[in-house]
């Protein structure tokens, strides 16, 4: 979990192997309050970005959101891993005109 701008995040993958179809989904929720944010803004036309780069950088990942027009505070985007390894994971959001990024890393199998 990693707290940015009053907001803390939680990702959790549907599975940490390479190769299978994984679901990342950001819970995103106010960390004074521990409520869940559901009024997240569209950012460049989705609920949010997300950008993964492999750790020797060789490798960047398309990222798609499973529903685009979501508020929060669930948002999932749907991705393959190629390979095992490290990778590093930005999460990008929109709430009350204020874009955040979000950075995470996983181990993927």
């Amino acid at each position: 979990m990693k707290v940015v701008d009053g907001k803390q995040v939680e990702l959790t993958l549907s599975s940490t192997k390479a190769q299978d179809e994984v679901t990342l989904t950001f819970h995103i929720a106010d960390v004074q309050t521990k409520k869940g944010i559901s009024n997240l803004e569209q950012y460049l036309g989705a609920v949010g970005h997300v950008v993964i780069l492999s750790d020797d950088a060789e490798k960047y990942l398309h990222v798609h959101p499973v529903d685009e027009k979501a508020t929060g505070p669930k948002a999932e985007f749907m991705t393959s891993f190629p390979n095992s390894g490290m990778y590093k994971i930005w999460g990008q959001f929109q709430h009350q005109g204020k874009v955040f990024t979000v950075p995470f890393v996983v181990d993927i199998k």
